[in-house]
């Protein structure tokens, strides 16, 4: 998918509307984040993705090709500019967000991997002066069964 634009004015437009709608979506899952509820953005990923990666190789058309451009109202890059600091910011506190979820739900798969790793010890080999060797965190495959 890619913007249908006839010229410059009418890229900016859909430009500043891709980047506006997408720094909605940022925004939004940014509090579902914050708010310890990541099931809230799940049915939504997948148009967040299709939307970051349009802006994305239309940001990169536009920076190959400026000429894209041509004709743009100075309304219209003010405009622009406006929404892609809006959207910069809306992103730089998404990153935040899933920075901290994937931390605390590292921390918790570690933590349940050493209990594992702790309640499966009964059964561990003896080493040298009869202690049982620790091998780190174990996998959760504790069954033995994929």
């Amino acid at each position: 998918m890619a913007l249908t634009a006839h010229s410059g004015s009418e890229r900016a437009r859909q430009m500043l509307a891709l980047t506006l709608r997408l720094a909605e979506r940022l925004e939004r899952e940014t509090q579902s984040l914050e708010a310890h509820r990541p099931q809230d953005i799940a049915a939504e990923v997948e148009e967040t993705r299709n939307l970051s990666n349009l802006y994305r190789r239309e940001s990169l058309r536009i920076k190959t090709d400026p000429s894209l451009l041509d004709g743009m109202t100075p309304d219209e890059q003010r405009q622009l500019r406006e929404a892609t600091v809006i959207f910069q910011t809306r992103l730089q506190a998404y990153e935040h967000a899933v920075n901290a979820a994937r931390v605390v739900t590292e921390g918790i798969l570690s933590a349940v991997a050493r209990d594992l790793g702790k309640a499966k010890t009964g059964g561990a080999t003896y080493g040298a002066r009869g202690k049982t060797l620790d091998t780190g965190p174990q996998s959760f495959n504790f069954g033995g069964r994929a």
